[in-house]
């Protein structure tokens, strides 16, 4: 039975405004902020995907204009002279059936991305292998984590609990793996936050450098990631006609972000992180550091999701991941399934819904990524 205080605290939020019927939002304002949100966020989306109209033209706008929006294009811009250098570390025999390097990419200048490069012995330029890169999310041993270099038994527990050694699996079943750090989460590339000022978070000094300097965090990201495959496509062990990207949660939103944008990603993965940038009561999924200016007056996840098409999409949620709101994503795919439709690739596109958290499920993941690379090698 109820005690007669939460009888009492319900009904003042109620009168408050702050509990009611429920609306399938994700979370619910107070009339008068929710009223405001309504109106400001809703955005011109100026390239929301209408049925019908020429579909390569509308990616093609889409894309540009997203380039744009991100600040990449002022990266591009700024950094067009620059090449980046590559550091191979030596490789590890771990007595496994590949080897794991500690590298690292200067992708502008004094700017340098730690990856692991973990390599199949079996495999030759005679033989190309698919590439797997992995970004990671909120983990400052992110790179670490994916990789299986783990920095003590209390971590490597950590992460073998939610499979989260990704990039090694991927390793083990053939790929030319690749664990970068993400740029502002890893320990190793963050930018720090002296007195607090940003919450003591340095995901959010990132953000607030970033709007100073007229680029995101995202735009960072990304960049960093073509420079990766500009890099890895020159290697003769990598078959560049087969890269899958995966990665959860953070890693996952710039997964998306990245095949949305760079057509080389052949298959893409973003685990606990595909949702749209608002719900309908207004209530933003997204971490601060993920925040693209003005992307309502663009688009959104919807449209995001439609600059990935033809090529393949599963999108991996988990049941108890208390960051996202089942509804909401399910809404979100069947939008992004009516571009894939349009596209004439219905099939490319898949949600899966693991039993846990907000973690890997590559029990969901791998088949979906065989058969797709398999299909395409016909």
């Amino acid at each position: 039975m109820k005690s007669a205080f939460t009888v009492c605290l319900v009904f003042f939020l109620i009168v408050l405004g702050l509990v009611g019927a429920d609306t399938g939002s994700f979370v619910t304002y107070p009339a008068s902020v929710a009223s405001y949100l309504e109106r400001v966020q809703q955005g011109r989306q100026t390239h929301a995907f209408v049925a019908g109209k020429d579909f390569g033209k509308w990616q093609q706008s889409a894309r540009v204009a997203l380039i744009k929006l991100i600040g990449l294009k002022q990266m591009q811009e700024e950094l067009a002279g620059f090449i980046p250098s590559v550091m191979i570390g030596k490789a590890e025999d771990l007595g496994e059936s590949f080897t794991r390097s500690l590298c690292s990419i200067e992708t502008e200048p004094g700017v340098k991305i730690p990856f692991y490069l973990l390599v199949p012995k079996t495999s030759s330029p005679e033989k190309p292998a698919p590439l797997f890169l992995a970004p990671h999310g909120h983990d400052t041993l992110g790179l670490h984590s994916y990789a299986g270099a783990f920095q003590d038994e209390a971590h490597r527990k950590k992460v073998m609990a939610k499979q989260g050694n990704i990039a090694e699996q991927a390793a083990s079943r053939g790929f030319i793996a690749i664990a970068p750090a993400t740029r502002g989460l890893a320990a190793e590339v963050i930018i720090p936050d002296p007195r607090g000022r940003h919450g003591n978070r340095p995901c959010r000094a990132q953000l607030m450098h970033c709007l100073v300097a007229g680029r995101t965090p995202i735009a960072e990201r990304v960049w960093d990631m073509q420079c990766l495959f500009d890099w890895a496509g020159k290697d003769a062990r990598v078959d560049a006609t087969r890269i899958v990207m995966a990665g959860n949660s953070g890693g996952g939103v710039l997964t998306a972000y990245t095949a949305a944008i760079d057509t080389r990603v052949s298959v893409a993965v973003p685990s606990c992180s595909f949702a749209p940038v608002i719900d309908t009561g207004g209530y933003i999924f997204h971490c601060d550091c993920c925040m693209v200016p003005g992307l309502r007056n663009w688009g959104d996840w919807t449209e995001l999701g439609g600059l990935i098409a033809p090529r393949e999409l599963l999108i991996v949620h988990g049941v108890e991941d208390s960051l996202h709101h089942r509804p909401t994503i399910e809404k979100l795919f069947s939008r992004v399934h009516r571009i894939y439709r349009a596209a004439g690739v219905p099939g490319r596109l898949t949600l899966s819904w693991g039993k846990s958290g907000h973690r890997f499920y590559p029990d969901l993941m791998w088949p979906v990524i065989g058969k797709a690379l398999a299909e395409a090698g016909r």
